[in-house]
């Protein structure tokens, strides 16, 4: 009792000081009690505010991305030294945010040392504002040997976390890009994954080798003096999964989706525009490049227009060379885009206006493509889509049916073997149909379907007319899924032109050792 008697007579002694002391004297004693403090104790102290400047106008990066730090470790053992957690979620990210509570401390730790955060929000007198700011406590012997590289850390892992956790955007241009944003979104919730992805197993693992290498490839492209872009040709029939492996791409990533309406879009100004109001750790699509615009035409009437030039010049000995110019630049002044100008979109100086950019284009016809449009520095990556193989099957009927293994996965790959293999669109519409029935009667569906296709591929005049095909080692690659890393004058080296011995098969006796194998399983 007598010390608690004693505490309150010092708490009034100070009560009284403070009321007859003058605010310059108190101020003064608090500044010198904080240096001693400060002088006595072995921690540094670093206050980041929430605004930079005396008026706090401009937001301070470095509070936002403390704030992005501490929410991306909530769930380790971090976390687990603060008491209490404000939680919130704001309609631009697709998970729950965790923020330190008010006056609350949270403990870290980097290279070996401890450090801490406490989250501080004071109310302003007269005003209902707050000011938040956060403190960074640290070994005093050790600022600076720590304070830069940690705050370095702190950055990265916030920047990482933001890309991650917000919501991505899918954008089509809406034609008015020459007076406002020419483009319009909608949020980007595509489910595809590469393991979900009907893919070859060495296709699939080159694809996110390559992509993983460019998205960490910044210092690589700066130090090589290139736009940090790649560009990505994907080709193949229908329903052979182009815009799913853009989703998967897109979702690997965490970037956002342009997906470019060429036929929207009204001149190359116009393209251009677009181009700058795209951002960066983006994919640019543009999807059946072949069909979207008559680019090819672009070389024939200039080549046309160059030949009736020289005709003119040798008729004519008071050609005026100034009416050659005007004919040259008439396809470029007819107001629509050119080939020229969806070549400076991919490659050109505003090719650059920005950095992390994936172009890709699509065609069910590679050999209809412009080769200028394709050519290396264009499209980097050459990837060919086509029919399902094996692991690919497999792949949909674990997506769809949930197995693992049938006793007909063999007479699916016989079929597969003798040109009955069928796109990813194709198998999955049939398993989509039977998922809720007998998975037997799915995979049965699935080999009728490739034996019809290997019945229509054979002579409809007499089923014993005998057909073609591959060596077994080319038969094991189906699907003719590959990447490419090259231009086009590699493209008959691909797998499609395999030149190896053929040998023949009576399709007749191959439908029924097909017949066969399955019945004796059944039978089993």
């Amino acid at each position: 009792m007598e010390i608690l008697s004693q505490l309150w007579s010092l708490l009034g002694l100070l009560t009284v000081l403070q009321n007859i002391l003058p605010t310059q004297l108190l101020s003064l004693l608090h500044s010198l009690y904080e240096s001693l403090q400060d002088f006595i104790s072995p921690y540094s102290y670093f206050d980041i505010p929430e605004f930079n400047g005396y008026c706090g106008v401009d937001i301070n990066d470095l509070y936002r991305h403390v704030n992005l730090y501490l929410n991306s470790v909530n769930s380790s053992a971090t976390a687990s030294t603060c008491r209490r957690f404000t939680l919130s979620r704001s309609k631009s990210s697709n998970c729950i945010s965790f923020t330190i509570a008010p006056n609350h401390t949270i403990h870290d730790s980097f290279n070996g040392h401890s450090l801490s955060w406490t989250h501080h929000v004071d109310t302003v007198q007269d005003s209902l504002e707050e000011k938040r700011s956060f403190t960074l406590k640290l070994p005093k012997r050790l600022r600076h040997l720590l304070l830069s590289p940690y705050i370095q850390h702190v950055t990265s892992r916030a920047e990482e976390f933001e890309r991650v956790s917000r919501e991505r955007r899918l954008y089509t241009n809406n034609g008015n890009a020459s007076y406002e944003s020419g483009w319009v979104s909608v949020p980007f919730r595509h489910p595809s994954t590469f393991e979900t992805l009907a893919l070859e197993p060495h296709l699939k693992k080159q694809m996110m080798e390559d992509l993983k290498a460019f998205a960490s490839g910044r210092e690589f492209y700066h130090r090589v003096g290139r736009a940090w872009k790649r560009g990505y040709l994907l080709y193949g029939p229908p329903g052979s999964g182009k815009s799913s492996l853009i989703a998967a791409m897109a979702n690997y990533l965490c970037y956002d989706v342009y997906d470019l309406e060429l036929t929207k879009v009204t001149d190359n100004s116009e393209l251009r525009a677009l181009l700058i109001q795209t951002s960066n750790r983006s994919i640019i699509v543009i999807e059946d490049i072949d069909c979207s615009l008559d680019l090819t035409a672009d070389r024939m009437m200039k080549a046309t227009t160059a030949t009736a030039t020289r005709r003119k010049r040798s008729s004519s000995s008071g050609y005026n060379k100034d009416l050659g110019t005007g004919n040259d630049q008439l396809l470029e002044e007819s107001g629509r885009v050119t080939l020229s100008g969806l070549l400076n979109f991919t490659d050109g100086l505003w090719s650059c206006c920005g950095e992390e950019r994936i172009i890709v284009f699509t065609t069910n016809h590679r050999e209809n493509v412009d080769p200028a449009l394709v050519r290396c520095g264009r499209m980097d990556v050459h990837v060919s889509l086509g029919t399902c193989g094996m692991h690919a099957f497999k792949a949909l009927a674990m997506n769809y049916l949930g197995i693992e293994w049938h006793s007909s996965f063999d007479v699916v790959e016989s079929c597969i073997r003798s040109g009955g293999a069928l796109t990813p669109a194709q198998i999955g519409e049939i398993l989509l149909r039977n998922r809720g029935n007998n998975v037997d009667l799915a995979i049965k569906e699935v080999v009728s379907a490739m034996q019809a296709k290997i019945l229509s591929t054979g002579s409809t005049e007499h089923l014993n007319t005998s057909i073609e095909y591959e060596d077994m080692a080319a038969l094991t690659r189906s699907p003719q899924s590959v990447l490419t890393v090259g231009s086009p004058e590699n493209w008959d080296s691909s797998p499609g032109k395999t030149n190896g011995k053929k040998r023949k098969a009576k399709f007749l006796v191959r439908l029924r050792s097909l017949t066969k194998s399955d019945s004796g399983r059944r039978g089993v």
